[in-house]
């Protein structure tokens, strides 16, 4: 079932660090992802009422994508946000801008993980922080 959950499932990508977004993008096509690049934040906004997810990558300096964040859950409040995030960011302070909060650090296996359950749940789901 998950195999059939991911070859139907739309996700939108979008953050400041396009050849590392371009990896995961290329790696979640790979695991049957359809996958959407937004090339910036009003893109990344109206790109998120078309797809099943949203994954942003946050970072100390990137106030727009946590602006981005907060604008998605507010027009589409349906759509379950992974929120990539760096071991340093105040994890408090972004809690409410993601259903599903996934580090950096952590594996490819990770996010896909964090989208199955999101995913299966409609973003009902516990904050997860690994």
């Amino acid at each position: 079932m998950a195999s059939e959950l991911k070859k139907r499932r739309t996700i939108l990508l979008f953050g400041t660090d396009h050849e590392v977004f371009s990896g995961r993008a290329r790696a979640l096509h790979k695991k049957g992802y359809h996958v959407l690049n937004a090339s910036n934040g009003f893109e990344a906004i109206k790109l998120a009422a078309k797809v099943d997810a949203v994954v942003l990558d946050m970072h100390r300096n990137s106030a727009e994508v946590g602006l981005v964040a907060t604008e998605i859950k507010w027009r589409q409040p349906q759509v379950p946000t992974i929120l990539l995030t760096e071991d340093t960011i105040d994890v408090e302070g972004v809690r409410t801008l993601a259903d599903v909060l996934v580090p950096k650090r952590d594996n490819l296996e990770m996010l896909v993980t964090a989208l199955e359950s999101v995913l299966l749940s409609g973003g009902k789901t516990s904050k997860l922080v690994h």
